[in-house]
């Protein structure tokens, strides 16, 4: 079997951690967004606001300037993760 270096040991165990905080960062998405459908149902309001997303999709593209994500990944990942958001809460929004 091939030896793992040391430096690369270290960096997938911070590429974890990154991840296990990206995927709590998304349940709690999730979470806060279980509080948008009740808002949204009160009020008579869609899943989707087109231009909603797009300010989110802008904001998340603007804020990774001077990163080194291009730019078109960081949107590519936004739409992604406000689509699944979106269909999460079409598919709440019809159960109640």
């Amino acid at each position: 079997m091939t030896e793992i270096p040391k430096e690369l040991l270290a960096l997938r165990r911070e590429i974890d951690a990154i991840d296990a905080a990206l995927v709590a960062l998304i349940v709690k998405r999730f979470a806060v967004a279980d509080q948008v459908i009740g808002i949204k149902q009160q009020h008579n309001l869609p899943a989707i606001i087109p231009e909603r997303v797009e300010v989110v999709v802008r904001q998340a593209i603007e804020q990774s300037k001077g990163g080194t994500a291009p730019a078109d990944t960081i949107e590519k990942i936004w739409r992604l993760l406000v689509g699944e958001t979106i269909a999460y809460e079409q598919t709440k929004l019809k159960t109640k």
